[in-house]
Formats: C-alpha cells, sequence, structure tokens
C-alpha cells in the first residue's frame, strides 16, 4: 500500500513541475509570458530555473544592456553568449566557485 502512496505523491508533485525549455533560444519564448516581445524583470525571475541552471545564468541586469527594465531578442543573443562563457570559465576553475566542480555526476552539470 506504501507505494501507491509513493506515487501519488510523485505523480502530483511531478504534475506541478514547469516545463523546461530545450535550449536557451526556446527560453526566450517561454519566458516572455505575455508575448510583448521582450522578457520582463519578473517574467525573467519567475522562468530562470526553465533555462538551466540559473547559478550558470546571467543576471538580468547583465542582459539588460539599455537599462530600460526588459530584454530584447538581442540582449538575449548576447545572454546566451554570457552563459557560455560563465559555463566555460566554471568548467577552467580549479576552485569549488563552480557548482559542477565537485558534483559532476550531478544531470544539471552534465553536457547535452
Amino acid at each position: 500500500m506504501s507505494k501507491f502512496w509513493l506515487a501519488l505523491v510523485a505523480l502530483v508533485l511531478l504534475a506541478g513541475t514547469p516545463a523546461v525549455a530545450a535550449s536557451w533560444s526556446d527560453g526566450f519564448k517561454a519566458c516572455d509570458a505575455d508575448g510583448s516581445g521582450t522578457v520582463s524583470r519578473s517574467e525573467w525571475t519567475s522562468c530562470e530555473s526553465k533555462v538551466g541552471d540559473p547559478t550558470m545564468n546571467p543576471t538580468f541586469t547583465m542582459m539588460d544592456k539599455d537599462t530600460n527594465n526588459s530584454i530584447d531578442a538581442e540582449e538575449w543573443a548576447g545572454g546566451e553568449r554570457q552563459k557560455t562563457a560563465i559555463g566555460n570559465n566554471c568548467q577552467k576553475a580549479e576552485g569549488s566557485w563552480c557548482p559542477c566542480q565537485n558534483n559532476p555526476d550531478d544531470p544539471a552539470c552534465q553536457k547535452n
């Protein structure tokens, strides 16, 4: 009987799990909840975890180059370059600031 309850709880928890964007580019569409063609600070806050490991994502402020409190497609593409640079620097690091440095078997640390 306990397996039943375990399965039921797992199903309920998974049903509430947000969808994850397949790529950084897809993430722009996923984060632009209102369809305005830009990602606002509140949209970024609510969807950041959908576009990969938040510890590797650039901050909203880093991406918002024109400081208009929204990220357009060009700024989003710049964010992808920043994310790649952060990941590359992290992999080269010898210190423990990189979350995957000490946890290489973590699924979030695996390269696609």
